[in-house]
């Protein structure tokens, strides 16, 4: 009769030590191991997202970084374990730039911009893997070497056939010269071309400085490093 007692005093420790510990683990903080990215794009996707804002205008509208597997997923009628791989190969990719009709948001063509990462092997197979499923699933895609400058007119010629219009919102200059604008360094803070200015007065008197175009509306100035 004893050993009933001890086992019962037994069992009823150790129901309140687990109800202690369920307690403990239903108020204990949950770690979550993330960090804030601080830019969505890296300084060539931002000089080159002011240059296609140029081009585009009010034409379409554009997004970054778009999930491939938000544009196309895997065709109607394959095995669930066939569908799975198709869906995986794309879940973890995406695009650099989509442009999307004004009305209904619809998918008009996928912009990549090619630097010097997809000269290796692996991204060369990524590459062409996209390419054939975007030709499959009916995405027109657009590769454009990533430069330091680009010509306005070239990323027209390669767009405008897509948005399905005549001409293109035309660059205004200072100059005028007929041939193509080229786009040298873009403001980090609105997009908009940056332009060589002279300092008329102060310290720097003389000198030349990046400044913005859109000033007034954005006044971000950047030394010249020469």
């Amino acid at each position: 009769m004893s050993w009933i007692a001890i086992a019962i005093v037994v069992f009823a420790i150790a129901a309140i030590v687990l109800a202690i510990l369920s307690r403990k683990s239903k108020t204990k903080i949950p770690n979550y191991p993330y960090q804030k990215i601080e830019v969505l794009f890296t300084p060539a996707e931002r000089s080159f997202l002011g240059v296609l804002n140029l081009v585009v205008g009010e034409n379409a509208k554009i997004f970054g970084k778009v999930r491939v597997a938000d544009v196309m997923a895997p065709k109607k009628g394959l095995s669930r374990s066939d569908w799975q791989k198709a869906f995986n190969k794309i879940s973890g990719k995406h695009f650099d730039f989509l442009l999307c009709r004004n009305d209904d948001l619809s998918v008009i063509c996928a912009i990549e911009l090619d630097d010097c990462s997809h000269q290796s092997k692996k991204r060369q197979q990524r590459d062409e893997f996209l390419n054939g499923a975007c030709r499959a699933a009916g995405v027109p895609l657009i590769q454009i070497p990533a430069k330091s400058g680009y010509v306005i007119d070239d990323v027209k010629q390669l767009i405008a056939p897509h948005l399905n219009i005549k001409e293109l919102p035309s660059q205004k200059t200072e100059s005028p010269s007929q041939e193509p604008v080229t786009i040298k360094k873009v403001c980090p803070k609105c997009s908009s071309p940056m332009v060589i200015r002279v300092a008329k007065k102060g310290s720097n008197a003389g000198k030349q400085f990046w400044a913005c175009s859109a000033y007034p509306t954005c006044k971000h100035i950047e030394a010249i490093n020469l």
